[in-house]
């Protein structure tokens, strides 16, 4: 599967299982994000995402499908549902690359072992992200 069916995959669940406040909290992230991995790296981004959301909404038992549609239903705030969607894509995506997605420690502990070559390979993934949220959620008002 290339990285712009991943990038579409998770953004055909978000559009079909979260409501417009969620949408837009992932909006905002998807174009944040991006730069955050180009500057200071994709562990530190990823610790950021787990610190803004809770490790709990990210590693979510079951598959994407599963963690998304707990994340918007769930009791997090607008910009915490943000978060928890960008990370719960970030993680699948991560697995992907055979990053360890068991726990935070392990996916941090993974992520900083391979520093840059993840950086690099994660990129083309969150310019998908990044664009195709663009395209489908409405920005904040």
């Amino acid at each position: 599967m290339t990285w712009l069916e991943e990038a579409l995959g998770c953004i055909k669940l978000i559009d079909s299982l979260c409501g417009s406040e969620a949408k837009s909290a992932f909006r905002t992230r998807a174009r944040q994000i991006p730069s955050d991995i180009y500057y200071i790296g994709t562990a530190y981004a990823f610790a950021v995402l787990a610190a803004r959301s809770g490790e709990k909404a990210i590693y979510a038992p079951g598959d994407l499908a599963n963690k998304i549609g707990a994340i918007c239903r769930g009791d997090l705030g607008k910009e915490e549902k943000g978060y928890a969607l960008y990370g719960a894509c970030l993680l699948e995506a991560l697995k992907k690359l055979g990053i360890p997605t068991g726990n935070l420690v392990d996916t941090l502990k993974a992520l900083d072992e391979r520093g840059a070559v993840v950086d690099m390979e994660i990129a083309e993934y969150v310019d998908w992200l990044k664009k195709l949220a663009e395209a489908k959620f409405e920005k904040e008002e």
